[in-house]
C-alpha cells in the first residue's frame, strides 16, 4: 500500500469565452494498493506511510501500443538505413534473406524497443511476431521469451503474422502449430490479392483457423484504391458470417484514405456494423484515412507504432503520444476538446474526461496504470508532445522519476 501526492488531474473543461474552452484540473492524492487505485482524497491522510510526491505531474492512462513488431528490426543494434525496394513483396523477397541471421540479436533489440517503447508511457503492447517458411516458430519462441522477462512493467498479446503469405505458411502447418500455443491470441494475415493471390481462398483460410483455435484476427491491409476497398468489405463480410463482431482489426487499411462522400459512409456503417476496430500509423508519406470521420461514426481507432528502424523504415521513435499528435497536425484537431480526445487513440478509448466534459477517470477501482507526465493538460501532453515522464504499472513504478 502506498500513497502517490501531488497528482494533477482533469476535472472538467470550461468556456471562458466564447470558443474558448480550457481544462480544468485539481491535484489529489492516490491510495494504491494490489495494483488498484483504492482511493482518491484531496489531502494527504496524517497516518500516510509510503509517501511519492508527483511534484504535480498530469496523470493519464498509460499508453497502449496495440500494433507493434518487436522481431525483425535494426533498433538495439548496428545502424542500418533502408535498401530502396518498390514494392511489399520486394521487401518480403529480402526479408527472406536476412531472417536467419538476425534471430542471434532478437533478443537484445527486442528488449531495447519493449525498453524504449515502455519509456515513453505504454504499459500493453499487441506484438507482431512473424511465423513463416523461413524462421518457422523460432521467432514466437525467442519473442515468448523476451516478453515473459518484462512482465513487472507491461501486459502484452502475440499475434502470429505470415509476413511471407498466409497460405504458404498455412500449407506447412506452421500457423496452425502456433495457434495451438496458449500465448497466441490473434491470428495475423495480410493483403489477401497482392501477398496470396486469392481473396476469398486467404480469407477462407484466415476465419476458419480463426474460429478452429478461438483466437481473433489482425489482417495487415496495404492493398489502396477499388481493390483495397473490396478486400475490406469481403473481410467484413467474412466478419458478420463468422459471428466475430468484436474480434477482428484491419491494420493500416490505406484504402480508406482513397474514397470519400457515400462510399466512404457506407463502408464505415459495415465496419460500425462488424465492430471492426482500425490500426493506423498516421502515414505522411500517402494519405492518411479520416480519423475524425471513423471516430465521429463510432469506429475504434488505434494509432500504433508498428515498426521502428527496420528494413521496411528507418523512422520511428517508440512515442505514442508524438504518433498521436502527429494525428492531431495531420487532421487540424488544434482546440482544447479535439487535441484531449486524441489521446484516446493511444489509450484504447480512455480519457480523463469524457465528451462532454464530464470526469471519467480516475476512478476508485481502476487499475493503477497510470502515465504522469509533466503538462498542464491532456491537451498539453498532446499538442507540446512533453517529454518528462513517469509510468506506473500494477501500482508500481517501472520509468522514469520526477523531477
Amino acid at each position: 500500500m502506498s500513497w502517490i501526492k501531488n497528482v494533477l488531474v482533469e476535472t472538467s473543461l470550461e468556456e471562458v469565452s466564447q470558443n474558448n474552452i480550457i481544462t480544468k484540473t485539481e491535484q489529489v492524492c492516490l491510495l494504491v494498493q494490489d495494483g488498484i487505485i483504492k482511493e482518491i482524497t484531496d489531502v494527504l491522510p496524517n497516518d500516510a506511510e509510503d509517501v511519492v510526491d508527483a511534484k504535480g505531474y498530469l496523470a493519464v492512462p498509460s499508453l497502449s501500443d496495440n500494433h507493434i513488431h518487436l522481431d525483425k528490426g535494426h533498433y538495439g543494434g548496428k545502424w542500418h538505413a533502408v535498401v530502396p525496394m518498390n514494392s511489399v513483396a520486394e521487401r518480403i523477397v529480402e526479408e527472406r534473406g536476412f531472417l536467419q541471421d538476425f534471430l542471434v540479436d532478437t533478443p537484445q533489440k527486442a528488449q531495447a524497443l519493449i525498453d524504449l517503447i515502455t519509456s515513453k508511457g505504454a504499459t500493453y503492447l499487441k506484438v507482431q511476431v512473424n511465423v513463416d517458411p523461413v524462421i518457422g516458430l523460432d521467432n514466437l519462441d525467442v519473442i515468448k521469451k523476451v516478453l515473459k522477462k518484462n512482465i513487472h512493467k507491461l501486459d502484452y498479446e502475440i499475434v502470429i503474422f505470415p509476413q511471407h503469405g498466409l497460405l504458404d505458411t498455412e500449407k506447412l502447418g506452421l500457423l496452425s502449430k502456433a495457434l495451438e500455443d496458449n500465448a497466441v491470441t490473434v491470428l495475423g494475415a495480410l493483403d489477401p490479392a497482392t501477398i496470396d493471390g486469392d481473396i476469398e481462398k486467404s480469407l477462407k483460410t484466415t476465419f476458419d483457423l480463426a474460429m478452429k483455435y478461438q483466437k481473433e484476427v489482425d489482417i495487415h491491409l496495404h492493398d489502396q484504391g477499388s481493390l483495397g476497398i473490396y478486400e475490406i468489405n469481403r473481410i467484413i463480410d467474412y466478419t458478420l458470417e463468422s459471428n466475430m463482431q468484436g474480434k477482428v482489426q484491419i491494420s493500416h487499411a490505406l484504402a480508406l484514405a482513397d474514397i470519400f462522400g457515400d462510399e466512404l459512409e457506407n463502408i464505415i456503417n459495415r465496419l460500425k456494423e462488424a465492430d471492426i476496430v482500425i490500426n493506423t500509423t498516421v502515414p505522411i508519406d500517402t494519405k492518411a484515412l479520416s480519423i475524425p470521420a471513423l471516430r465521429k461514426h463510432g469506429i475504434k481507432v488505434n494509432v500504433v507504432n508498428d515498426n521502428i528502424n527496420d528494413h521496411w523504415s528507418p523512422f520511428g521513435t517508440g512515442d505514442l503520444i508524438q504518433r498521436a499528435s502527429r494525428a492531431a497536425e495531420v487532421f487540424s484537431l488544434t482546440d482544447e476538446v479535439s487535441l484531449s480526445s486524441v489521446l484516446g487513440l493511444v489509450t484504447n478509448g480512455v480519457t480523463p474526461l469524457d465528451t462532454k466534459g464530464k470526469k471519467v477517470w480516475p476512478k476508485v477501482g481502476d487499475k493503477a496504470n497510470i502515465l504522469f507526465a509533466k503538462a498542464e493538460s491532456s491537451a498539453h501532453l498532446i499538442g507540446r508532445v512533453c517529454e518528462d515522464r513517469v509510468v506506473l504499472f500494477k501500482g508500481k513504478f517501472v520509468s522514469g522519476e520526477f523531477k
